[in-house]
C-alpha cells in the first residue's frame, strides 16, 4: 500500500472518528481505538496499540466541561501514530509531540463550535421557518459533519503523507528542554487522570480487581495491553459468578 493511500485512509478514519464524536458516540475517536486502526492502516498494529495506550493514558479524564474544549486526543493520537511508524525519533517523541498537536485539535474544535457550528444553526432556524426538510438535513448533519474532514482530516494526511522528514523538521526545531519537559508532563498528565477515575471507585468490593492490575504491573511487569486483557477476565467471571447467580 502506497504512502499515499495510506495517508488518505487515516485521513478518512480521523474525519469519521470525529464524526462520531459528534453524533454515535461509539467511542472510535478514542485514542485506543485510534492507535491500532492506525497501526493497521500503515503495517504496524504493535506501535499502534503502544501508542494508543500511552495517549488514552494521557487523556483519560479529560472531559468537556460545558463551552471549554479540552485538548483533542483524537488527531493527536493519529499523527502521532504515523510520527513513530514512519520513523520519527520513536514512540516516546511521538507521544511527546501528540501533546503538541492536541493543541492544534483543541483549536480547531473551538473554531468549528464558535463560529462553524453557530453558522449552520441559524441556518437551520430558517429553514425550519420555512419547513425546509432538505435544508434542516443539510445544514443540521451533511455540511457540519463535511467540515470535519478540513478541520481534522487534511491536517492528519498532510502530516502522514509529507513524511517523518517533515514533521522530524518541525520536531527538530522545538529544544530537547521542551520535548522533555513535554514527554514528563504528559506522563503527569496520566497519573492525575488515573487518580481522578479511581476516586470514582466508590464500592469497595471493586478494589480488589484494581490491586490485582496493579501487582502484574509493578510485579509481573505486564504491559497495558495485557493487563486490559485480564481485566475483560475479570470482568466475565464476575459477571457469571457473582450476578448470574444473584439472578438465579
Amino acid at each position: 500500500m502506497s504512502l499515499l493511500v495510506q495517508a488518505l485512509l487515516v485521513a478518512a478514519f480521523v474525519t469519521i472518528a470525529f464524526i462520531d464524536s459528534h453524533t454515535a458516540q461509539t467511542h472510535i475517536f478514542r485514542p485506543i481505538v485510534v492507535g491500532p486502526v492506525v497501526g493497521l492502516i500503515m503495517g504496524d498494529v504493535a506501535t499502534g496499540f503502544t501508542v494508543g495506550v500511552q495517549v488514552e493514558m494521557m487523556f483519560l479524564a479529560v472531559i468537556f466541561v460545558g463551552t471549554a474544549n479540552p485538548p483533542d486526543p483524537t488527531i493527536s493520537t493519529a499523527i502521532a501514530t504515523g510520527i513513530a511508524i514512519l520513523g520519527g525519533g520513536g514512540t516516546e517523541t511521538a507521544v511527546a509531540t501528540a501533546l503538541a498537536v492536541s493543541v492544534i485539535g483543541q483549536m480547531a474544535t473551538t473554531f468549528q463550535n464558535s463560529i462553524i457550528n453557530v453558522f449552520f444553526m441559524h441556518r437551520v432556524e430558517a429553514a425550519v421557518e420555512k419547513i425546509d426538510r432538505h435544508g434542516i438535513v443539510l445544514n443540521n448533519t451533511i455540511l457540519p459533519m463535511a467540515f470535519n474532514a478540513l478541520l481534522y482530516g487534511l491536517p492528519t494526511f498532510l502530516a502522514i503523507y509529507l513524511g517523518a522528514d517533515y514533521v522530524q523538521a518541525i520536531i527538530d526545531a522545538i529544544p530537547d528542554q521542551i520535548i522533555t519537559g513535554l514527554s514528563v508532563g504528559g506522563n503527569m498528565i496520566g497519573a492525575v487522570g488515573f487518580a481522578l477515575l479511581l476516586s470514582s471507585i466508590k464500592a469497595r468490593k471493586f478494589w480488589p480487581f484494581f490491586l490485582l492490575g496493579f501487582i502484574f504491573a509493578s510485579y509481573f511487569g505486564m504491559n497495558m495491553v495485557g493487563i486490559a486483557l485480564v481485566a475483560v477476565v475479570g470482568v466475565a467471571m464476575y459477571y457469571y459468578f457473582v450476578l448470574a447467580d444473584d439472578r438465579n
